[in-house]
């Protein structure tokens, strides 16, 4: 059994200094805690619309893209596995990883918005196929 770990990108916001012109890694510092803070009441805040706006503001291509993540992952989910979906939203992400690790595997679904959390719980407890999932 393997496990396998989907991380979100890191946020970092510019770090501009008069002695460095160039654009490097030393160039970024992670957010401070009150970005972090604002970005968690702003998920909570678009919760029960998030599904919404992402297939308005990708016209439908972002179910293209989180099936496209979930096959080309570095390294596939595949039967028995245990999956961990960093920042996983309303979980649609960890649906389709659910398929992919099947009855013997496991989900767990993580995020800092719980309103988020709700949405991905309530999505789940509809179909009672995503019974893998935490």
């Amino acid at each position: 059994m393997a496990t396998m770990l989907l991380l979100p990108f890191r946020t970092l916001i510019p770090s501009f200094s008069s002695s460095s012109s160039s654009f490097s890694s030393s160039n970024f510092r992670p957010a401070p805690l009150r970005c972090s803070n604002d970005r968690q009441a702003l998920f909570n805040r678009i919760a029960p619309v998030y599904d919404n706006l992402n297939d308005l503001l990708s016209l439908g291509q972002h179910r293209i893209w989180k099936r496209m993540t979930v096959s080309w992952a570095g390294y596939p989910a595949k039967a028995g596995d245990h999956v961990l979906d960093i920042c996983c939203g309303s979980g649609d992400l960890s649906f389709l990883l659910s398929q992919k690790v099947g009855s013997d595997g496991k989900v767990t679904g993580l995020d800092f918005s719980k309103e988020q959390l709700l949405i991905a719980s309530s999505k789940q407890h509809s179909k009672n196929c995503f019974s893998n999932i935490e």
